[in-house]
């Protein structure tokens, strides 16, 4: 029986993509596993509070360093507070952003497949989108702005 030009064809395009679905697949895991074990720590400005975020931006650790809380308001510690923990997460957010973003793309060699089309700033929320430094001044000014306005320092 004579093969078939289109079926072999059709059949090594197959295991084509069958091993790069197999490749992604495994890289994915891998980069899972990675991020299941990060971490970022981050300070406020003022150098009062640090601030350690896991994976999911869940606060792990919060510490005052040099006991500088203790000559400082509640709302100044607030700040400090807010400030170190949503720089972290905005971090954490950036380091998952750019650890999947290569499952973002299309399949290399696979024109016709899209990626996973995901919406950084609509998951982890705009910040996620802006420069670190930007993002954390942006926020912490804002809230000490708040706060100044309510008249309390």
């Amino acid at each position: 029986m004579a093969s078939n030009p289109y079926t072999e064809t059709l059949n090594a395009r197959l295991a084509e993509t069958l091993a790069a679905l197999e490749s992604v697949t495994a890289d994915m895991e891998r980069v899972k596993e990675e991020l299941s074990q990060a971490r970022h720590v981050s300070r406020s400005r003022d150098r009062a509070v640090e601030a350690t975020v896991g994976h999911q931006g869940q606060l792990t650790e919060l510490r005052f360093l040099d006991n500088k809380y203790r000559t400082m308001s509640s709302t100044e510690l607030a700040a400090s507070v807010l400030e170190a923990v949503s720089q972290a997460r905005d971090s954490m957010s950036r380091q998952v952003m750019l650890a999947m973003d290569p499952f973002n793309q299309p399949l290399p060699g696979l024109p016709a497949t899209e990626g996973l089309g995901i919406d950084w700033a609509e998951l982890f929320g705009p910040g996620v989108m802006a420069e670190p430094e930007n993002a954390s001044r942006r926020a912490g000014a804002r809230l000490r702005d708040e706060i100044h306005e309510d008249g309390e320092e």
